[in-house]
């Protein structure tokens, strides 16, 4: 069997797009309904493009290795779906949803996928990241070190939320402005990324005696990246997938793990109030306070001055609802890819439909049900639980001990991206391409696991007697 080919700039360009995904920089048509259109997304089209010529000129295209057929089957539903589009505006969203699902689930994939072609290449993808991983973790930390207010613990937790930060200076300054770039990032989009991430390296630490000072540094960077997770849900399913990775490694490990996060959670009210304001009260809290009272501003003994302000429920809960309204209107297909900010307006009923106070906190499932209906739903859900499905298959067969850690992780990577989409979304802000990067890594994984083992004539030397 010949084996696969990939050029070495292909590698190079995998990493440099890596890179450009953490950025979150992105151009706007409109700077608050979008679509928007990022560096690392030209990148990315621009590096397709090329590969697929080569793959062409040089025949290897017979040879591509292609995403599980899970994936297939979410771009298909998702360009059935937009049949549902309703109206010029919908149809042009959904245009754009699909144009992005083909480009990260088909064109990203594809390129990470029939890059990572050895152990070798895996390893260099995976140090980048975890790099990138500790930059963003220590840019985390000066904002949680700057922006400091013990006695506005309620309200400082709430703005460290960036990764490189790169994107918000890049759209501040007078090119990025003509250009109509935005950058904005969010606590939820920073949490998603530890939480899908940091299973990965924490496995790579816990297991790998061979790593010398990497394993110390890689469980460092878990720990200090915990500490910056200030989102309760993200917190408690980050230490919930820590600890079953743990278990997994051994029942000391994972006592000791459960051990430090019950002592940290202990300590918190009186070392790092924002951790406990963040991991304890807000999260047992339904309430959003500080909420718009638009009753008593449109109210006619309303003389101005400032703004009233009231207590809602959150927002995050209250657009369930119209959600739910949309999956019932058409359960197979919902209300057409893209369509669901266009219709969550008219899907509130009697609820309130106050401005949103966070952004980001949508629940994913929903979204994605809302827009493509169960059949979307399920799709989309497939990708994740067969990548979870094929790690935990990995973990047992790949043939080497940093592969097999690797892919420990990454199951908890995908369980991770599971729970993420619950109070938010995993394809937002510069966060899709990291996504596919796990993904990939785990179906490069499966691949080097099936790649045959080198004949004996193929790797015995051959010497010409009296040499």
């Amino acid at each position: 069997m010949t084996e696969r080919r990939s050029p070495g700039w292909l590698l190079w360009g995998v990493l440099l797009l890596i890179v450009l995904a953490q950025t979150q920089a992105a151009l706007a048509k409109d700077l608050k309904d979008g679509p928007f259109v990022s560096g690392a997304d030209l990148f990315a089209a621009l590096l397709f493009g090329l590969w697929f010529l080569w793959a062409l000129a040089t025949g290897e295209w017979r040879r591509v290795k292609w995403p599980p057929l899970a994936v297939g089957a979410l771009v298909a539903v998702a360009i059935v779906a937009v049949g549902r589009a309703d109206s010029p505006e919908a149809l042009k969203s959904g245009i754009v949803d699909i144009a992005q699902y083909i480009l990260y689930f088909v064109g990203v994939y594809l390129l990470l996928l029939n890059a990572l072609t050895d152990e070798a290449r895996v390893k260099r993808v995976v140090g980048l990241l975890a790099a990138l991983t500790a930059l963003m973790v220590l840019v985390a930390l000066a904002q949680y070190v700057l922006w400091a207010d013990p006695g506005n613990a309620d309200e400082t937790f709430r703005r460290v939320s960036s990764t490189f930060g790169l994107g918000d200076v890049i759209a501040s300054t007078p090119l990025g402005k003509q250009l109509h770039l935005v950058g904005r990032s969010s606590r939820s989009i920073c949490c998603n990324f530890l939480l899908i991430v940091l299973p990965a390296l924490f496995s790579l630490g816990l297991s790998l005696r061979s790593l010398g000072w990497a394993r110390p540094a890689l469980l460092a960077l878990v720990a200090l990246g915990a500490v910056t997770t200030l989102s309760g849900w993200h917190f408690w399913a980050l230490a919930a997938i820590l600890i079953a990775l743990s278990l997994r490694h051994s029942t000391k490990s994972a006592l000791a793990v459960a051990a430090i996060v019950v002592t940290f959670v202990a300590v918190s009210p009186f070392v790092l109030p924002r951790n406990h304001q963040a991991n304890l009260v807000e999260l047992m809290d339904f309430h959003e306070e500080g909420v718009l009272d638009e009753q008593a501003v449109t109210a006619e003994n309303f003389q101005g001055g400032e703004l009233p302000t009231t207590t809602e429920v959150k927002k995050r809960w209250i657009e369930w609802q119209p959600a739910l309204n949309m999956i019932r209107a058409n359960p197979v297909l919902g209300v057409g890819t893209g369509g669901y900010q266009l219709h969550i307006g008219q899907n509130y009923g009697m609820l309130p439909n106050f401005k949103k106070i966070e952004p980001d906190t949508n629940c994913g499932w929903l979204v994605v049900a809302g827009s493509m209906g169960l059949c979307g739903l399920i799709a989309f859900a497939a990708v994740f639980v067969g990548s979870y499905r094929a790690a935990v298959m990995q973990s047992l067969q790949a043939p080497s001990d940093y592969l097999r850690a690797l892919s420990t992780g990454l199951a908890g990577s995908a369980i991770g991206e599971l729970l993420a989409m619950v109070f938010s979304s995993v394809l937002v802000r510069g966060l899709s391409i990291t996504v596919i990067l796990l993904l990939a890594l785990v179906s490069a994984i499966q691949a080097l696991s099936e790649a045959p083992a080198p004949s004996s004539e193929a790797t015995t030397d051959h010497h010409v007697p009296g040499d």
